[in-house]
């Protein structure tokens, strides 16, 4: 079913026009759907194309039904055409990993859901544990023993560090006195000092690109902004396209865009040649488009907390790092504070300030994209 409807195209109640579908007496409308341009079938599977709104058969674009859950945005052939300057694509999102370690990960009985991004390879806990259960079964059908490997390890822990031992053979140089042993070039500190440099490096970069992608969130939030108000202004849909760029896309024509909303204001019809095309100008409650304000302002509220909890969890990180970095350059600093810190006496355990979790596959984003119903 389309989104922003309440039924699907067939039973759409539409004013009869040269450019609106015709409703015959039992109901059924004559608007062409697809590359194929048939008539609504709810038999077949479709989706829409993120760009354009157009809903196409999964059949027609050469997309497996099975894959359809595992699609992040949908770029229909003719988009692709009709736009050769811009890079769109269809994008897909990780599959499962226990999905695709099946024997036959093609079949429809393997798990064909998205992972849940950086939180696991999995979509969820159960297919990890199959997954996990899986692995030990072949171990144990080509020779391996199941109590010896919980043995193994029922006592891990997580690694910390990895200790290499070798024996030292007595050498003696000619006059009969031993070797004196040549400690390393590199200390342990220096060592630990390098490491702990890079991991700030990493961290560094990984924080700077948070930001561009919190720019993009902020981006898209005052676009959304003054959408609302164009169309609040122009007594129309005003649904705007360009809502749905990608980063590349906002990098290069974001300043543009909330140019024409600057250069809009002084026009209340909201008809300028160059950006009438991107708004959508038809009714205030667009079939179409119903309820496009909520959904998008919900999209960047969600996106928003995400970056801020990543950004949080980065700075705690770093800080962290850069302390350990000061203790190895002045241990006494280290040393100082511990003695003053020391409690004469026990104290209460101090509470963990932890950050709320949301779940990765939380129903606040919703593509409207999916299988017709």
């Amino acid at each position: 079913m389309p989104p922003g409807t309440n039924s699907a195209p067939g039973s759409e109640n539409k004013a009869p026009g040269e450019t609106e579908p015709d409703v015959g007496e039992e109901g059924t409308e004559d608007k062409l759907y697809c590359v194929c341009k048939t008539k609504y079938d709810d038999e077949k599977v479709m989706i829409a194309c993120d760009r354009c709104d157009e809903w196409y058969h999964t059949s027609c674009v050469h997309m497996p039904d099975l894959e359809v859950d595992l699609v992040d945005q949908f770029i229909c052939p003719l988009c692709v055409e009709r736009n050769p300057h811009l890079d769109l694509r269809t994008t897909w999102k990780r599959r499962c990993l226990n999905g695709l370690k099946q024997r036959d990960p093609n079949s429809p009985e393997a798990c064909h859901k998205p992972a849940r991004g950086a939180f696991s390879k999995y979509c969820s806990d159960e297919c990890g544990v199959q997954y996990m259960h899986m692995r030990i079964s072949l171990w144990v059908d080509n020779g391996g023993n199941r109590d010896r490997l919980w043995d193994t390890v029922k006592g891990a822990e997580r690694r910390e560090g990895v200790v290499a031992s070798a024996r030292i053979l007595d050498i003696k140089a000619e006059d009969g006195a031993a070797l004196a042993i040549i400690p390393p070039k590199i200390t342990k500190a220096d060592r630990e000092l390098a490491r702990l440099r890079a991991r700030l490096d990493a961290l560094v970069q990984k924080r700077e690109a948070l930001k561009a992608e919190m720019d993009v969130v902020a981006w898209r939030e005052k676009v959304t902004e003054l959408a609302i108000q164009h169309a609040d202004t122009i007594e129309q849909c005003g649904w705007d396209q360009r809502l749905c760029f990608g980063d590349e896309e906002v990098a290069e024509f974001g300043a543009s865009v909330l140019e024409s909303y600057e250069e809009g204001q002084a026009d209340v019809d909201g008809t300028q040649q160059e950006e009438a095309e991107w708004w959508c100008t038809g009714k205030k409650k667009c079939d179409r488009h119903s309820g496009w304000q909520k959904l998008r302002i919900a999209e960047v509220e969600f996106d928003k907390e995400i970056k801020d909890q990543a950004l949080q969890k980065l700075t705690k990180l770093e800080r962290e790092i850069r302390k350990r970095v000061e203790d190895i350059l002045d241990p006494q600093v280290h040393l100082s504070n511990a003695k003053i810190l020391e409690p004469s006496s026990p104290l209460s355990r101090p509470t963990v300030n932890g950050l709320s979790k949301h779940k990765p596959n939380g129903d606040l984003r919703k593509k409207g994209k999916k299988k017709k119903e």
